[in-house]
């Protein structure tokens, strides 16, 4: 399988942040001129910094660095900030500094690198970003839009990126839920969303062509219909026509009968079976409005389970995953939705899920929950 680019430059990364060990003073030297953001050292490192430059500079915070300069013949290396905290350290207080400083202009570059990525593969989410999966507008891509990124005081994951999604709602990723997403396959640029659509474009037209077909082959078999009704006996044809119009109004009525019980049973759950793509291990469902006002929302809480009825975690030791189902959702009308890459079931140790909690929002504002896969199964046609 070929590794995608985002992935590689993510990987890029994290070996050039390992690259930076050792530090020393050439890469002291380099660092002159730039502007680097301190991570609070360790409470003894920070305790001899405080004493070198005589002073408690501001930690977590964005420096230039504008040294080196020598004064009484020693060298030092001077720190300026934003909130006008200025300091300076000797060289060998300096480079015990230097691993907790991490180079604003490399992350520049980075964020610049990650806005060619202006699509998100809606299908390829488990649970980092929300996206609104009933919203066909994009087609299988959304478009995700790239903020900001800040600074966080951590050595480990030292950025926060922003980013937009359909849901028009700013969403935070760590340099851990990048790494994740990417290899999940999930960016796109707008050259994999052109060719999604041109795909999308030809399936449409192959369907149209064939609807055009069918509708030949109709018009061919209407002609010979009214051949045949030219020709046929009258009373044969009024029963036909009969016989039709009561089976289907039996039809209707059964219809009806099983709305009504389904709504005084309060019968939400129609059909619960599972779904698997490669790997992942999901759940498909189809959902029933048994009450008298629209859904807006349904939030579903699924859990796996092993052949001993057992819960089963998956690869990433996940045993809960929450879904949301967008709606509309009118009063006495159905819905259906899959979610086919919720757990990474590569040793296919998962052999079925249930669904332990459900809620449902409703436009009016107001929402009604029900927990517990008993009581959930009290809900669903047996």
């Amino acid at each position: 399988m070929k590794k995608p680019l985002i992935l590689i430059a993510l990987s890029a990364l994290g070996a050039a942040l390992n690259a930076q060990q050792p530090w020393n003073i050439d890469r002291l030297q380099d660092a002159c001129l730039q502007d680097a953001y301190f991570i609070e050292p360790p409470a003894a490192l920070k305790a001899e910094l405080e004493s070198a430059a005589g002073m408690r500079p501001l930690y977590n915070t964005v420096y230039h660095i504008s040294g080196p300069y020598k004064s009484w013949g020693r060298d030092y290396i001077r720190f300026q900030c934003a909130a006008g905290v200025d300091f300076r350290l000797p060289e060998d207080v300096a480079v015990k500094m230097l691993p907790h400083l991490v180079s604003c202009s490399y992350w520049q570059q980075r964020f610049v690198q990650l806005l060619q990525w202006s699509h998100v593969d809606m299908t390829a989410l488990s649970g980092l970003l929300e996206v609104d999966t009933l919203d066909d507008r994009y087609g299988r891509y959304s478009v995700i839009r790239w903020l900001d990124y800040s600074f966080q005081p951590s050595e480990q994951w030292p950025v926060t990126f922003t980013v937009m999604t359909n849901t028009h709602q700013p969403q935070q990723l760590s340099l851990h839920a990048l790494e994740r997403l990417a290899e999940w396959g999930a960016f796109a640029t707008d050259a994999d969303q052109l060719v999604y659509e041109r795909n999308k474009e030809q399936l449409r037209q192959n369907a149209a062509d064939r609807r055009a077909d069918l509708q030949r082959e109709l018009d061919s078999l209407s002609s010979i219909s009214d051949w045949a009704e030219r020709h046929a006996d009258s009373l044969v044809l009024v029963l036909q026509r009969d016989s039709l119009s009561v089976a289907n109004e039996q039809m209707q009525a059964e219809v009806e009968r099983a709305k009504e019980r389904m709504n005084r049973d309060e019968i939400f759950i129609m059909n619960i079976k599972p779904a698997r793509s490669d790997y992942m291990f999901g759940i498909e469902l189809n959902l029933y409005n048994c009450y008298d006002k629209t859904i807006s929302k349904i939030e579903l809480t699924v859990t796996p389970y092993n052949d001993r009825g057992q819960v089963q975690a998956d690869k990433f030791q996940r045993t809960v995953r929450t879904v949301r189902c967008m709606g509309p959702i009118h009063p006495g009308s159905p819905a259906q939705y899959l979610f086919d890459e919720l757990f990474w079931n590569d040793r296919g140790r998962i052999k079925y899920m249930r669904v332990t909690g459900i809620t449902f929002h409703f436009t009016d504002g107001s929402h009604r929950s029900f927990s517990g896969y008993n009581q959930i199964l009290k809900h669903s046609l047996k």
